[in-house]
């Protein structure tokens, strides 16, 4: 059996300089990663198509307009209320377009994570260097397999960084023995900023179980009451057409799970690792814990997968769990089979490089290109020209019309009349046909506008092919 012997001044500078190389070959991924959707965020591109269709909600939102349509409408809205506003009175205030205030909150939220990541650590196992670990990697796989999220107007990140904080805020206070109350309300305040993200809050509340806490019963009376009033506040404000659009139709098969699950293929390394580590340290409190949580948060991503049209947001409290993983057992590797056998230097040698090769070991090179190709480049420019010609055919329509890039129609002044994923429900659940569909449209008197063909990323992102044009 090999072991980790030195001297202890050269035990310590070994570990010293191991330290640094983890620390920063972890930061330059990430920052690495990160170039690509921090670059493109300043461009009126349609990133993901719900931008657009958020943007709409924050400018209703500021202006004190109806953010949930009527149940008849062809538009809906079937996300919660908080971030439509926060982004909105954000934008009015700073004098800047929405979705680019969405934008910067999309950035701002993913360092906040990282933060709560290294947070949740420290309170778990108190390594600093395991805890810095876990964040930077949370930043670099983020960045690296989430593009269309990361640096886009979409409320997922920010509410993952409240429930993030609010995750921090209940280790620390379950450790402290004081009540998580506050922390499991913060928890409900999440939820109505984003609604998908029940990973934490379930953990939170089975763990006050798992653990006996004396505050089990009345923590979870109080949120659950808490959940209540929120909801009736909603109703109270919005009226019916709350529940109708939060409810709407979706089609539910085990085909949309199959679509999706092959992009687990990114975080499967890191679930590897944590599992081999935490059958080995099972009976420690953090091993129970991030076993609880990673499960659960596996559990909620399969399930919400179910749905049609539903995306790889639901991933991500899975990912931030994960985040949380790497750094306890970067911190804790001690007690696995093959720290015993090979050592704990070695071991976190071997944990740190399979993660960073996982990370790059992919032919889709966004900041590659963007170094190295005016093409790449060039196409982001033109994605941002043929929006700005697009707007300006639609400006010169007269009356109502659905664009397939909302930020067209946004860009052009026009109302948003119709939402593209209720129409595809009702068509999906058999409650209407795509004749029915367009029919629908035509009653209305609203007009079509098919976007003039662009992409950004996709197969241009390909490294491979960029390479071989270079060489034809």
């Amino acid at each position: 059996m090999q072991t980790d012997r030195a001297a202890p001044a050269d035990a310590a500078s070994d570990s010293h300089c191991r330290t640094v190389v983890y620390l920063t070959l972890l930061a330059l991924a990430a920052a690495w990663f990160l170039a690509w959707p921090v670059w493109r965020a300043g461009f009126l591109i349609e990133i993901w198509p719900t931008e657009g269709w958020n943007a709409y909600l924050q400018d209703a939102a500021a202006a004190g307009r109806p953010i949930y349509p009527a149940a008849d409408s062809l538009a809906g809205n079937n996300y919660p209320p908080l971030s439509f506003y926060a982004i909105g009175f954000l934008g009015r205030a700073l004098g800047l377009d929405n979705l680019f205030v969405g934008r910067a909150v999309s950035l701002v939220a993913l360092a906040s994570i990282a933060i709560d990541i290294y947070l949740a650590v420290r309170i778990l196992v108190g390594g600093r260097v395991g805890a810095a670990v876990g964040a930077l990697w949370y930043l670099a796989i983020m960045a690296r397999n989430s593009t269309v999220y990361v640096g886009t107007n979409d409320p997922q990140l920010a509410g993952e960084a409240i429930m993030g904080a609010a995750l921090v805020w209940f280790l620390s206070r379950c450790r402290a023995g004081t009540s998580p109350i506050p922390a499991l309300l913060l928890m409900v305040l999440a939820g109505f900023w984003k609604h998908n993200m029940v990973a934490i809050p379930v953990t939170a509340i089975l763990w006050l179980f798992a653990s006996r806490s004396r505050f089990a019963v009345s923590a979870t009376v109080t949120s659950a009451a808490a959940c209540i009033v929120g909801i009736a506040c909603c109703v109270f404000i919005f009226g019916g057409d709350f529940f109708a659009n939060l409810l709407a139709t979706r089609q539910y098969a085990l085909s949309n799970l199959i679509g999706k699950i092959g992009h687990l293929q990114w975080p499967a390394l890191a679930l590897v690792i944590w599992a081999g580590w935490a059958v080995d340290a099972r009976k420690s409190e953090a091993a129970r814990f991030t076993a609880l949580h990673i499960g659960i948060s596996l559990i909620a991503c399969l399930l919400q997968w179910f749905g049609h049209g539903v995306g790889l947001n639901a991933e991500f409290d899975l990912i931030l769990a994960l985040g949380i993983g790497v750094g306890v057992v970067f911190t804790r590797i001690e007690t696995t089979r093959v720290a015993k056998r090979i050592g704990v230097r070695r071991s976190r040698d071997l944990m740190v490089a399979v993660l960073l090769l996982r990370l790059v070991a992919s032919d889709r090179q966004e900041t590659a290109l963007l170094i190295l190709s005016s093409e790449f480049r060039s196409s982001v420019y033109s994605h941002r020209q043929a929006i700005l010609a697009d707007a300006t055919q639609v400006a010169a329509v007269k009356g109502d019309v659905a664009c397939e890039v909302k930020l067209v129609c946004r860009q052009a002044k026009k109302p948003f009349v119709v939402d593209e994923f209720k129409m595809e429900e009702l068509v999906a659940t058999g409650r209407a046909t795509k004749a029915q569909a367009a029919a629908m449209l035509r009653a209305r008197q609203i007009g079509t506008f098919a976007a003039t063909p662009a992409t950004v990323g996709g197969e241009d992102a390909s490294f491979l092919n960029w390479w071989r044009r270079q060489r034809s």
